[in-house]
Order: C-alpha cells, then sequence, then structure tokens
C-alpha cells in the first residue's frame, strides 16, 4: 500500500497510516530527515495522546498517555548496535504488551526477532513530498 503525501498534508498521510496498518506496531524506517518523528507527531494527535511527543533518540523509549488512559511507546533504535543491547535493554517486553508500540529504525529488531508489524517506509522524494509505503507482517 502506498501514499505520496505533500509536508502540508501529514494528517491525510497519518489517517492513511492507521488506516493501512494491521497491527499495534509501528516500524518506521527512511533516512535521516524524512520526517518519521513529525508524522509520529501527527499519529499520536490522531489517536489522543496528551503527552508531549518528542524524540526518544537519547531516552531510547518514551512514554505517553492517551486521553483514554492508554500507553503508547515511541522508541528509537539508531544508538543500538547489537541484539545483546535490545535484550538488555528490556524493549521486546514493551512489544509483549497490548499497547501501541512505534519504533523509529527498528532494522535491527527486525533483523533479531520475529514479531508482528506494520512497517512504515517513508521514502524521501523531494522537499516538500514523500511516499509512504506500508507493509503488514502478521505472524
Amino acid at each position: 500500500m502506498e501514499l505520496v503525501y505533500s509536508k502540508d498534508n501529514i494528517k491525510k498521510a497519518s489517517r492513511f497510516i492507521i488506516e493501512k496498518s494491521n497491527t499495534k506496531h509501528y516500524f518506521f524506517k527512511g533516512i535521516v530527515g524524512a520526517g518519521k518523528t513529525t508524522l509520529i507527531k501527527e499519529i499520536c494527535k490522531r489517536i489522543k495522546v496528551i503527552d508531549n511527543v518528542n524524540s526518544p533518540t537519547f531516552s531510547i523509549v518514551n512514554e505517553y498517555k492517551t486521553i483514554n488512559n492508554k500507553t503508547v511507546f515511541h522508541m528509537d533504535l539508531f544508538r543500538l548496535d547489537s541484539q545483546k543491547e535490545i535484550n538488555d535493554s528490556g524493549l521486546i517486553e514493551y512489544l509483549n504488551e497490548k499497547n501501541i508500540v512505534i519504533i523509529e529504525w527498528p532494522e535491527l529488531l527486525l533483523k533479531t526477532f520475529n514479531l508482528s508489524y506494520s512497517l512504515i517506509h517513508i521514502h524521501y522524494i523531494n522537499d516538500l513530498k514523500r511516499r509512504i509505503t506500508i507493509t503488514n507482517n502478521i505472524i
């Protein structure tokens, strides 16, 4: 499934992702500057997150609450280098929960674990346009 969107129409892109994803695990891939965090912020608005959403680059995991008191975990795995670091951090435990989990830079996780997820790949077209490709992996 694919959608081309402009930076001015990020709401359309967030709605598309929520409608086309078949899991509660959203994994985002794309080059630096593709707009992963910006799109995630809009998705969090759409699912009624009441906390401030920002990149968990240094904390690795941010936890947000929704208006319905549900929990959303937002992770950034960019700084992790090995399966051991994933195991030691306890990140897999979050994926066993029934909460929404949003992960930026999931490549290492995808190489080493068999999970259900929706992979959202953001392709940089130019400064104003992006293309989203969604692949659902259900196990």
